[in-house]
């Protein structure tokens, strides 16, 4: 068995275990349909129905005509259809496969003709065709008529005729298994006008070869890149549209700047730790710069990013001290800190005054709403505010917090509130903006002394 029939055996075996653990069968007739060599149109039909909702991985199914690849493709039911065992497809049979509106895995088509490639072009979804471990120009341009999510894993090289054909595609083009790219193909896969160009295989590349890709107008996405000398950054940061590296676990102060001068959104996933030097220089960017790897925020490097002009993505944060709260408070332009599990007062008290939008998602999804400030954070930054975990308000700073929901400008929804006192009631009612359960079905409580907690519960427990 070669290299590639292994490879593309363990993507089918590891696929198919995947999409089967999503779901049982529907029945044992179902599953035994599912794990043979060959199907009756009738038998095909059976067996999407008995999979509507789920995916579907054949892992024997190995002949397949146009009118079982016809019922196979047309239903919609479910996301997914994996044939790893077909390793021949004619035109009839890419015509009738292309009818499939979802995700399409072929993994053991090792070559297709120009009439297979241009009438499985016109599928839309996701199109996965790892077992091509060569293209010729022909096929290329057949294949650049898909417009949904073309993926081509299994090419670990690429002329500059095949990369200069394969950009005419219009959508989403991944090309995952080259491990490096000279620049005459660079320049040519630039080309490509679709929504992204992802090259996951690429670890390291030179200047000249970053300058060529940098030309792409597209989402540049570099996921496994893991070095980032300034040169290639400084090429890197002339591309005009959305740049993804998140392959990289740190940047020089040297690099950083060189990248700041990207216009547009910047995505830097694999960073989880950040010097307040190297955070001051990304500082300069001015776009969208997203840190999803972030998770914990030091006074220095939120004093860095205050500095920064566009939206501060740092959705991995689940906390802020209140020196942090304040500098983010500075920053001028969008915040997302859509990971906030908690805020202090203190913390809350300053994040409300920073003049923007901020994303505080996970807060409202929070069961526990502790202070006035934490109150007024919320309604001030979303409009419309659910509460759906808040299931009591009996704290001895329950009325104010009411009070404090009711004067917003905002709508406000307690949707699962089962405990209050008469007076935390009426303060939310008084606005005529808070909207809770029927009275009948909620818990009048005594009203709490002084310093007692806020309790709060679970949406979930009983």
């Amino acid at each position: 068995m070669t290299r590639s029939s292994v490879r593309r055996t363990a993507v089918a075996i590891s696929l198919c275990a995947a999409l089967a653990a999503g779901a049982s069968w529907a029945s044992d007739r179902a599953a035994e349909l599912a794990f043979r060599t060959s199907l009756t149109v009738a038998e095909a039909h059976d067996l999407v129905r008995s999979r509507q909702g789920f995916d579907v991985c054949l892992p024997n199914l190995s002949v397949l005509t146009p009118d079982i690849a016809a019922a196979l493709a047309k239903p919609t039911g479910f996301y997914r259809l994996s044939l790893p065992a077909v390793e021949n497809l004619t035109p009839e049979t890419a015509r009738a496969l292309a009818y499939r509106t979802g995700d399409i895995d072929l993994p053991g088509i090792t070559s297709l003709t120009p009439e297979a490639a241009a009438a499985l072009a016109p599928h839309r979804g996701h199109l996965s065709l790892c077992g091509l471990s060569t293209l010729t120009t022909d096929v290329a341009t057949a294949l650049a008529r898909h417009s949904g999510h073309l993926c081509l894993s299994g090419l670990t090289e690429l002329s500059p005729e095949v990369a200069r054909a394969l950009a005419r595609q219009a959508g989403r083009l991944s090309l995952p298994g080259l491990p490096a790219v000279s620049v005459a193909t660079a320049s040519a896969i630039a080309r490509h006008r679709g929504a992204s160009l992802t090259l996951a295989g690429l670890t390291r590349i030179p200047a000249d070869v970053a300058e060529a890709l940098a030309a792409h107008q597209g989402t540049l996405i570099l996921p496994r890149l893991a070095e980032l000398p300034t040169d290639t950054a400084a090429a890197l940061a002339r591309h005009a549209g959305p740049l993804t590296l998140d392959g990289l676990g740190g940047l020089s102060v040297e690099a950083a700047a060189a990248l700041a001068g990207h216009h547009g959104t910047l995505t830097l996933r694999g960073l989880s730790v950040l010097p307040p030097g190297v955070a001051a220089a990304l500082a300069a960017h001015q776009g969208t710069l997203s840190l999803p790897g972030i998770h914990l925020l030091t006074a220095d490097v939120a004093a860095a990013f205050a500095l920064h002009r566009g939206v501060l993505c740092l959705p991995s944060v689940a906390t802020l001290s209140a020196a942090a709260a304040e500098s983010l408070a500075m920053h001028r332009g969008g915040l997302v800190l859509s990971g906030l599990t908690t805020l202090g007062p203190d913390a809350a008290r300053a994040l409300a005054g920073h003049d923007g939008e901020i994303d505080l998602y996970t807060l409202a999804q929070s069961a526990a709403l502790e202070s006035v400030e934490l109150a007024r954070l919320l309604t001030a930054k979303i409009r419309l505010l659910s509460l759906p975990k808040v299931l009591r308000l009996d704290a001895a700073n329950a009325v104010a917090i009411a009070d404090t929901l009711a004067r917003s400008t905002g709508s406000v929804s307690l949707p699962n509130l089962k405990a209050a006192s008469p007076a935390t009631v009426a303060a939310l009612l008084a606005g005529g903006n808070v909207a809770i359960p029927p009275l009948d079905e909620i818990e009048l409580l005594t009203e709490p002394s002084a310093g007692e907690p806020l309790v709060q519960g679970d949406v979930g427990g009983d």
